[in-house]
């Protein structure tokens, strides 16, 4: 068979308007090879603005599956497949993607030693996430069983109540708020079996002299509750020390110790706080883009570091690239755009420090599309500490080493000095500054999502706390927002 001969549209047989077409014999056979248009190629572009960014299409699809948590609700689909093994699996998906959080229904668990109104904190969080409300206590007066004695009801009675209640909601894809169970490990137990794991747990801690105080309160009809007397609280305090922890001894990854000593306003605004914080996704994520802010003497070089080293991100300090390269003149950003937008920054992340950022360079930072911090984050310490860590730090002006502490060298010791920007009255200075630009740098940062990827983080505590709570907020994913009833 002989191959057509072949024809580019607009040609007119290959001879003119068009690319020139070869023709030969290979063992007997016509041979036709046509050039390319331009614009077929992506190394051969009709014009240079028609090349497709691949790298920036790549990484604007991995930030969206990381910012919307899909690889989250794909996992919490197939684990409901595998528990339930529904009849039809399609319409069990579909119904498990309309719940308000399509990684799964808020689940809650809410202990306390008796006496603290922790009943009135457990509904009215229930209500304000519109949560299901099972209270142990409830229902066990709503079947007719005694709870006003010192000790525990029946455990398999109150194991089948609140195990029934809690089917009905994972059925209808509800959330819920478990107050008063489990109180021991064996109805923890009746928990696990069921599948039943709880995002957090909150236990509202107390000094018994204040529980005893708050009862006399209720007694007295200064506030409201449930009065009790002495014997009977002293008995149940007895059996909260012995049982309490044991029972929630397998959630200790998820337990959240919140102190009643501030009230109950308090402790309500920390359940909620905290209910919004969502866990670290399982899936991939997209290189980390910090922006991480201080005044001199937080330790912000030292973080950086640190987290760099921990997500394997570049460390890039402002102060030292602002003038490399060859910026355009009129770019406030200068050798920091340039050195951004490298290839090891663009593949691993980075984290940037800046000691003088203003809401100039913040607002050009956040209009490129490439260089949008994923987290920006202010380490806050007081004028007074940064002043004391930096008054002990000296400079050795011929080998550029720093020192702490004096050196036992008398040579060295005598050409030590304090460089300028350690100082006190410079440290100040810089101090005032750093605080006069935040919250316009903020603002800025912050004006595409109200501020959800930017916080403020006191330093003025021990340098690992503050560590932790920088990587916290790094690594896990931006809270939820909160429900109309708190934004009232």
């Amino acid at each position: 068979a002989r191959l057509v001969p072949l024809r580019l549209a607009g040609s007119g047989g290959g001879s003119r308007g068009g690319p020139p077409c070869r023709r030969g014999r290979r063992r007997g056979r016509p041979i036709v090879q046509a050039a390319m248009w331009k614009g077929t190629k992506l190394d051969d572009p009709v014009t240079v603005e028609q090349v497709p960014d691949l790298e920036a299409s790549q990484r604007e699809i991995e930030e969206y599956l990381h910012e919307h948590r899909a690889y989250d609700i794909f996992d919490f689909l197939m684990k409901e497949l595998m528990l339930k093994q529904p009849e039809d699996p399609l319409e069990h998906m579909l119904q498990c993607l309309r719940t308000e959080h399509p990684t799964g229904p808020l689940k809650v668990i809410v202990a306390s030693p008796p006496g603290m109104g922790r009943a009135a904190l457990a509904k009215r969080l229930a209500e304000t996430f519109g949560l299901v409300y099972i209270s142990a206590g409830e229902l066990l007066e709503e079947a007719g069983i005694h709870t006003e004695g010192s000790g525990h009801a029946d455990e398999q009675k109150v194991v089948d109540l609140v195990i029934g209640r809690l089917r009905q909601a994972t059925e209808n894809m509800q959330g819920w708020v478990l107050n008063g169970f489990p109180r021991t490990r064996f109805q923890t137990s009746f928990l696990r079996e069921e599948s039943m794991v709880p995002a957090h747990v909150f236990l509202l801690k107390a000094d018994e002299k204040l529980i005893r105080e708050r009862n006399a309160k209720v007694q007295n009809g200064e506030i409201e509750g449930k009065y009790v007397t002495s014997e009977v609280l002293e008995e149940k305090l007895r059996l909260y020390s012995c049982h309490n922890m044991a029972a929630l001894e397998v959630y200790q990854d998820r337990l959240f110790v919140i102190d009643s000593k501030d009230g109950d306003e308090h402790v309500f605004a920390e359940m909620a706080r905290r209910i919004r914080i969502l866990p670290r996704s399982l899936g991939p994520h997209p290189p980390h883009r910090v922006v991480l802010l201080g005044p001199r003497g937080v330790g912000l070089r030292e973080h950086a570091k640190r987290l760099a080293a921990r997500s394997g991100a570049v460390l890039v300090e402002a102060a030292v690239v602002a003038k490399e390269g060859d910026p355009p003149a009129d770019d406030v950003l200068g050798g920091i755009r340039l050195r951004l937008k490298q290839d090891d920054c663009a593949k691993q992340g980075w984290v940037l420090i800046d000691t003088a950022m203003n809401a100039e360079t913040a607002l050009a930072l956040q209009q490129d599309t490439r260089l949008v911090p994923t987290r920006v984050v202010a380490l806050a310490a007081s004028e007074e500490t940064c002043v004391q860590r930096l008054h002990h730090i000296l400079h050795d002006p011929v080998t550029g080493e720093i020192w702490t502490t004096m050196p036992k060298s008398d040579t060295l010791r005598k050409r030590l000095v304090r460089r300028p920007e350690d100082q006190m009255g410079a440290v100040k200075e810089a101090h005032r500054m750093f605080r006069e630009h935040l919250v316009g740098v903020m603002e800025a940062f912050g004006s595409s999502d109200g501020g959800a990827r930017c916080i403020e983080i006191p330093a003025d505590g021990a340098p690992l706390k503050v560590f932790n709570d920088l990587v916290d907020f790094v690594e896990r994913p931006l809270p939820l927002p909160p429900p109309a009833a708190l934004q009232a």
